[in-house]
């Protein structure tokens, strides 16, 4: 039988869209992908033809010592098949990838380095960090934080303490105190611009700064775990220019992959952490006289568009009635439906009697069950005769995604709240699980952005302070806000 070949192959610093397009397409070609734990479920996905073997190794607890990883390498090598070893960063910056590669030549096994982007350079990118800059730095050392035991020519701190370029120190969390005293005991001044960055290029990335001084306390207080990225030098101070503001989105899962899209396209840094989840409500019996009755029929939300749509009843009997969408969203949701609605100029009970003054006396609303009441009394107080359906119930959703960010909200920069519902249930979830405090304090040091009079008024009501809530109450309109607030 041919022997077969192995690549070598870089998969960056954790996001999959980092990947090389030779990586991806190595990936799709691989029999065997021995993988590291370092990396992005999302790399592996359609790859089920494919033998997928985890060796990956955390401090004190390897699945595989190298020697065992370098065997497996020749194993499958020798039987054949197309094996990628598809290793965090580069394959040869502290990736071991020297040694694997070494094993196959000594046995004859053909193989290829495919370079990766290396977390050393990028993940400080990612955070708002140039590793050089003008006027600056015009170096960069690059240097391990954990070294073997043993080793004959062990790092000298003292040296580095007395370069004056940018330092990056790779795996260093557990030695985080003892390499900073190092370089401060070298020589480097403890007033040095430092920053640590944790998991860099996930969505939960998130970095600590300060100086030499005081980061390794920094970083214990805020409870950093590895992967994370030391960085020393007077570039770390562009990050609050540079930094993308990392924006939390609490919208329905079904609402997030456009919402995020959007934040990105405007320079913001999307984590999706959906707080609510849309659950149907039964339909009341008299539906059918309910809807004969209203002279115009309102939709505050696509959602409630969708859900509407999906009843014959509901189709049948908005026949030559007047609708009304809040939004140019739901508007949207209604033109698919080839339903031609009106919107107010105002998204407010003001706008909206305005746009129906003289026109109907009957309104039916279809929303959902917690659906604001203010325009419903501001627009019965116009002497309108209002009637509300909920279409569905908002609960909390139970998302992981959620959890995540409470725990880490002290790294959020923006707390975009689309609905008052999205507001309480994420402070109802932060109660739950013990960190109402530190989610107030997260909401009170970053910007808290909203749509609507009614979100506003939820917050408010939550004790929470509102920064930014633009006219128009769109989530673009948000974001167009959002940036004219920071420039």
């Amino acid at each position: 039988m041919a022997r077969g070949r192995v690549y070598l192959v870089g998969a960056g610093p954790g996001d999959p869209e980092l990947m090389t397009l030779k990586a991806k397409r190595l990936l799709s070609e691989a029999e065997v992908v021995l993988f590291d734990r370092l990396l992005s479920q999302e790399m592996l996905n359609g790859l089920d033809g494919a033998e997928l073997i985890d060796v990956g190794k955390t401090a004190g607890n390897h699945k595989m010592t190298q020697e065992e990883i370098n065997q497996l390498l020749i194993d499958r090598a020798e039987e054949g098949k197309v094996v990628v070893r598809l290793k965090g960063g580069d394959p040869y910056l502290f990736g071991r990838g020297g040694e694997e590669a070494l094993a196959l030549l000594g046995r004859g096994i053909p193989f290829e380095v495919v370079p990766g982007v290396t977390s050393a350079i990028a993940v400080p990118e990612l955070a708002g960090i140039p590793v050089t800059h003008r006027g600056m730095t015009s170096s960069l050392t690059i240097v391990t934080g954990h070294e073997e035991p043993g080793k004959d020519s062990p790092l000298d701190w003292s040296a580095l303490a007395r370069l004056n370029g940018t330092l990056v120190v790779l795996m260093g969390v557990s030695r985080l105190e003892k390499n900073v005293s190092a370089l401060i005991s070298g020589g480097r001044s403890p007033e040095t611009p430092a920053a640590i960055v944790e998991k860099g290029g996930w969505p939960e990335q998130r970095m600590i700064s300060g100086t030499l001084k005081n980061i390794a306390s920094k970083a214990k207080d805020a409870g950093i775990e590895p992967p994370a990225i030391l960085v020393v030098g007077e570039v770390v101070k562009l990050a609050d220019q540079l930094a993308p503001k990392k924006m939390a989105i609490f919208r329905p899962d079904a609402q997030m992959k456009d919402s995020a899209e959007l934040a990105r396209d405007y320079g913001f840094q999307a984590i999706c952490a959906p707080s609510i989840s849309l659950v149907k409500k039964p339909l009341p019996d008299d539906l059918a006289r309910r809807l004969m009755m209203a002279d115009c029929v309102v939709f505050t939300s696509a959602n409630g568009v969708d859900m509407a749509l999906g009843n014959d009843a509901i189709r049948a009997g908005l026949k030559d009635k007047l609708i009304v969408s809040i939004g140019p969203k739901t508007r949207r949701a209604l033109d698919k439906h080839s339903l031609t609605s009106e919107v107010p100029e105002e998204y407010s009970s003001k706008g909206l009697e305005i746009l129906l003054r003289n026109r109907c006396k009957n309104v039916l609303f279809l929303r959902s069950a917690q659906g604001s009441r203010y325009l419903s009394d501001d627009l019965r107080l116009a002497g309108l005769t209002i009637d509300d359906i909920p279409l569905y119930e908002v609960t909390g959703s139970g998302d992981p995604r959620l959890d995540n960010l409470i725990r880490n909200a002290c790294a959020v920069d923006i707390f975009a709240f689309t609905s008052s519902s999205t507001a309480r249930c994420l402070v109802e979830r932060a109660c739950e699980l013990g960190l109402e405090a530190s989610l107030r304090a997260a909401l009170e040091k970053a910007v808290v952005a909203v749509i609507g009079k009614p979100t506003a008024t939820e917050l408010e009501r939550l004790g929470v302070r509102v920064d930014v809530m633009p006219e128009e109450f769109t989530f673009e309109a948000l974001l167009q806000a959002l940036r004219r607030w920071y420039q």
